[in-house]
């Protein structure tokens, strides 16, 4: 027996001077390859011919290195790692809360969010900063103009406008934090389904995918659309708490594995559920990333939802932040997810059940009139001079929008028109140039049905009418369409 005991006792001393041996070596190992590279970091800094921006140097270094190894792995000096933490709580900056973008006359505001300043101070879409804080903007580049515009939370700043068909006015108001939404536009449709567009899973997307869902429930909501289209993910935790709304308490979401397997962990459902029997469609792309993926693998694989669309984009790595001394930060490749399932989606995404195309393809002349400024600037006379505030697009306004569109004709672009410069020595110009006016006069008859949506849409989002707008292009879609075919919606004439 004691010569038993001397054996056991002898095989453990060996392993663990052998895991000592081991451990040593890659100490060893790592403080032979630091004392290279600062040497190398000594010599470039001495001897290379340019005077070298050491923190530039190193941060290039780290991030060269982190990209050989990993696409999602990079290095974050300070003021990017304090960037980031705003980020992963969807704060964009500190502003008036509007897109602004430049034109021929200057910067102008384009469709102010809901509940921030500018929506405040009722500015729109068109009026012309003329001046911030007494500063005159007419002629200043857009990213000074916005540099003015963003700034210190709670501080005051005090803006002139000009407004097209009305004049100049000024308006004061306080920088607020600008928020990317978690759910931008959530609407209830007429046969009592309800429509949820989810953008990401930062930090409160839960509570506000969780509101949505209990102020549609409260309208009479039986079943579910989760637009998870274009998600770009975010937390795992966060994804976990939104899955809760839908699964029983302590449901798996999904399954964590490190390099150290004894450090490996599943994340479940923690929260009292809000529902976990009303029918779910989830809609998907290649553009659905990351806790987006985990989202919809998880109720793919738990059978609570059907999933219809593109397969996803496949992110099956998970990333963790580690702060370095002076403030800066590492963000690296951790661990795989696995879907509850098993399955590991990296490089081959989530699988809809149902392929569907996911979205809309816009004939390019169509196209063209869109990304011209002609159903804007008709959308911004409209309200500026029309007695009322409907959005219905009928005979005379659309008329009304048909000689506006003629008058404005040139800023109108079509795909063949890029070519007419190489054509200038030919004989047949002019007749080409004829035949192009002729078919830009004939789109307003030939779209017509399209055009008079775009208009109605435009006019909406004008007058802040952001989920209107948004449940009318839902509703023109070919995803609606297909959905309706395949009795998902019921039928409703449009």
């Amino acid at each position: 027996m004691n010569k038993k005991l001397l054996k056991i006792t002898l095989v453990i001393i060996s392993i663990t001077a052998s895991a000592f041996v081991v451990v040593q070596s890659r100490q060893q190992l790592r403080e032979q390859q630091l004392e290279l590279f600062t040497e190398f970091y000594g010599l470039m800094d001495t001897y290379f011919v340019d005077t070298v921006h050491l923190p530039d140097l190193m941060k290039r270094t780290m991030n060269k290195t982190l990209a050989e190894l990993d696409r999602y792995s990079k290095y974050y000096d300070v003021e990017e790692t304090i960037k980031r933490k705003n980020d992963w709580q969807g704060i964009l900056y500190a502003g008036i809360g509007s897109g602004v973008i430049k034109t021929d006359s200057g910067v102008v505001i384009t469709y102010p969010y809901n509940d921030m300043p500018a929506m405040a101070a009722g500015l729109r879409t068109g009026d012309l900063i003329m001046k911030i804080n007494w500063k005159n903007m007419v002629k200043q580049p857009l990213d000074t103009v916005v540099k003015y515009l963003k700034g210190k939370e709670g501080d005051s700043l005090h803006i002139t406008i000009k407004r097209p068909y009305s004049g100049t006015f000024k308006v004061g108001m306080v920088r607020k934090k600008v928020v990317d939404k978690a759910v931008p536009i959530y609407f209830i449709e007429h046969d009592s389904t309800g429509y949820i567009k989810v953008n990401h899973f930062l930090f409160g997307s839960a509570s506000a995918l969780k509101y949505a869902f209990s102020e549609l429930s409260a309208m009479g909501m039986k079943k579910l659309i989760l637009d998870l289209r274009g998600n770009i993910g975010g937390s795992v935790e966060e994804t976990a708490t939104a899955l809760s709304a839908f699964l029983p308490i302590n449901s798996l979401v999904c399954h964590i594995k490190l390099k150290d397997s004894t450090q490996n962990y599943s994340n479940l459902t923690l929260e009292q559920p809000t529902n976990t029997t009303m029918p779910i469609v989830v809609l998907t792309d290649r553009k659905t990333i990351s806790s987006g993926e985990i989202f919809a693998g998880c109720l793919k694989d738990q059978g609570r939802a059907i999933i219809i669309g593109d397969r996803t984009y496949g992110k099956g790595f998970v990333q963790g932040t580690h702060f370095l001394k002076n403030g800066s930060s590492l963000y690296i490749t951790k661990a795989r997810y696995y879907t509850p399932s098993g399955n590991f989606i990296g490089d081959k995404g989530v699988e809809p059940q149902i392929v569907a195309k996911t979205s809309d393809s816009i004939p390019p002349h169509l196209l063209a009139i869109i990304n011209s400024s002609v159903i804007t600037n008709y959308c911004i006379k409209q309200r500026s001079t029309a007695k009322n505030e409907s959005s219905t697009i009928d005979k005379n306004t659309y008329n009304d929008f048909v000689s506006f569109y003629l008058s404005t004709i040139s800023t109108v672009k079509l795909p063949e028109e890029s070519t007419l410069s190489q054509l200038q020595q030919y004989s047949s110009i002019k007749e080409l140039k004829n035949e192009i006016d002729a078919r830009k006069k004939s789109l307003t008859t030939v779209y017509k049905k399209e055009i008079e949506i775009e208009l109605q849409k435009e006019l909406l989002r004008q007058r802040y009418q952001y989920t209107t707008a948004g449940k009318i292009e839902f509703e023109h879609s070919v995803m609606y369409d297909f959905l309706v075919e395949k009795k998902f919606i019921s039928h409703k004439s449009k």
